[in-house]
């Protein structure tokens, strides 16, 4: 997800969000039409945005917008806007009172292939995650960083909830030449780090997502080792990153 993505999110959002409050006392939005959809996307990219960066003080904001969306056509408990508001800037007030603060962004640069991972503002710590040919990581309301050292890697089970995953894959040697990383990414992003020669190939299911494949330094050689993803991506992102 890109910056200039991001910031334009972020300020539709807000700007729509000022009008759907005006219109509303129209009662513009009280039958769901085109209008109703407009607001619900946004408000749904502003929660993966907000996911994606780690972002949880904002969160409230959107859900209130999604709440006033969908009360009338899901028969929701009747709030008034103006409470709605209200609850959600104190919420939002209290999680940014909560929530650590953040120094700088949780992605890596890779710099070579023996050196470790340097953070560009803040280092995130790798573990290594040994000799398992079949491993599983997880990660809920956090960030995770791991990386695979095995010698015969066969299946890979991926979750991330609400957080930040990065797997790196330059230590690991497939089966057969052939592995399966299984994903199962909502309200978070996952970074993988793969071998620049490695050949991967994208089964996912998005949803409300993205998947940026990244570019590989050369096209990879009819033999050369094979990572298939599957799963599925909903309200988030994953991104692979090819490494020398």
């Amino acid at each position: 997800m890109k910056h200039g993505f991001s910031k334009l999110i972020w300020g539709t959002f807000l700007l729509l969000a000022a009008v759907f409050i005006v219109v509303n006392q129209f009662d513009g939005f009280t039958n769901f039409g085109i209008g109703s959809i407009i607001a619900a996307i946004l408000a749904l990219a502003f929660i993966v945005q907000c996911v994606a960066h780690l972002r949880f003080a904002p969160l409230p904001i959107p859900f209130a917008v999604l709440y006033i969306v969908f009360q009338s056509t899901l028969g929701l408990p009747k709030i008034t806007i103006w409470t709605l508001i209200l609850a959600s800037l104190l919420a939002a007030a209290g999680l940014a009172v909560l929530m650590p603060k953040r120094r700088g962004g949780w992605r890596v640069e890779y710099r070579h292939h023996h050196r470790e991972p340097r953070a560009r503002k803040t280092q995130m710590r790798t573990e290594n995650i040994d000799g398992d040919n079949n491993p599983t990581v997880s990660v809920n309301f956090g960030s995770v960083s791991s990386r695979l050292s095995s010698n015969n890697l066969e299946t890979a089970q991926l979750h991330c909830n609400f957080g930040a995953l990065e797997i790196y894959f330059d230590q690991a040697e497939l089966s057969g030449g052939r592995a399966e990383a299984s994903l199962n990414c909502s309200f978070g992003a996952i970074v993988l780090f793969i071998p620049g020669h490695w050949r991967v190939i994208d089964r996912l299911n998005c949803t409300l997502g993205g998947v940026d494949m990244g570019k590989p330094p050369a096209p990879p050689l009819p033999n050369a080792p094979q990572l298939t993803l599957t799963g599925s991506v909903s309200l988030g992102g994953v991104e692979v990153r090819f490494v020398r």
